[in-house]
């Protein structure tokens, strides 16, 4: 996380951005065919987190993962399902 004054002059990609048109990405896919969200406050956190850990590593361990979605906090509890979406998700990505 960082102030937004540190983001000036970067490239800010959005939930909205993170597909390609019609054409979603591999993780808000896997979100969608886990069920990883409930009432969905937390979801674009978890998927915009995700899909930064695999961008930056699509073999990711399990731990990495955590690591890098730390900070996101779900009410209902959906960790499980979050977890199944990081596995389909590896998988369509090209991790392990």
């Amino acid at each position: 996380m960082i102030l937004a004054v540190q983001a000036q002059g970067k490239e800010i990609v959005t939930i909205e951005g993170l597909s390609n048109g019609d054409e979603l990405h591999p993780v808000q896919e896997a979100f969608i065919e886990a069920d990883a969200m409930q009432c969905g406050f937390c979801t674009p956190g978890f998927v915009m987190s995700m899909a930064a850990v695999y961008r930056d590593n699509p073999s990711a361990s399990l731990e990495e993962l955590k690591e890098g979605i730390a900070g996101h906090i779900c009410r209902c509890g959906t960790y499980s399902q979050i977890f199944k979406a990081a596995e389909l998700a590896q998988s369509r990505l090209g991790g392990k």
